[in-house]
């Protein structure tokens, strides 16, 4: 939201406020969009044609929504999954 107001405010072009996505390899958002915009739908397969893999990972999540973003994909949170059998309150057991 600040980017925008600041970009708004300051009259600056897109390219003019490109942010870093992947601090491993200095990939920044307007080259994941434009590797994006080619058809690549797969964030590896964009860090690979950007010349590097991903390295730590902790930039994914991020780079796959610009890559979604580009190609109308609503990206959504994973669901928390309950494990099997298990209900919202365990039973209460008496001490001996």
């Amino acid at each position: 939201m600040t980017i925008i107001i600041i970009r708004t405010i300051l009259g600056a072009s897109e390219k003019e406020c490109r942010m870093y996505i992947c601090l491993c390899n200095g990939y920044r958002d307007a080259e994941i969009r434009e590797v994006a915009e080619s058809g690549v739908r797969c964030v590896r397969e964009v860090y690979l044609t950007l010349g590097n893999g991903p390295c730590c990972g902790t930039c994914l999540d991020c780079a796959q929504d610009i890559v979604d973003d580009v190609h109308g994909v609503a990206s959504a949170a994973p669901a928390a999954e309950e494990p099997a059998g298990q209900d919202d309150e365990a039973p209460l057991m008496a001490a001996e």
